[in-house]
């Protein structure tokens, strides 16, 4: 397999058993980040991290093709999952 296919189908593992729509919850377990990281892709104003979502009530929505295009763009961007320190809580 050469390495552009499995650039393109490594997320598939991953989103494989998920619906068309996820959950932040659902999203935060595929990608083992905690669930407010995934709110702050959503809402995010910065247009190189911002994760497409819809918002439903007070719920997020993502579909699982624009998380898929998402972690395909963003393979080895650090800078799409790191936050202010005021938006990532407490430091551990």
């Amino acid at each position: 397999m050469d390495e552009i296919t499995v650039l393109v189908t490594w997320p598939d593992s991953m989103l494989g058993r998920y619906g068309d729509m996820l959950s932040v919850s659902d999203v935060s377990h595929v990608l083992n980040l905690e669930p407010r990281n995934i709110r702050c892709l959503v809402t995010s104003t910065d247009v190189a991290t911002w994760l497409p979502g819809l918002k439903i009530g007070k719920s997020w929505r993502i579909a699982r093709d624009q998380l898929r295009a998402y972690l395909i763009g963003h393979h080895n961007d650090d800078s799409a999952l790191s936050f202010p320190n005021d938006e990532r809580g407490p430091a551990s």
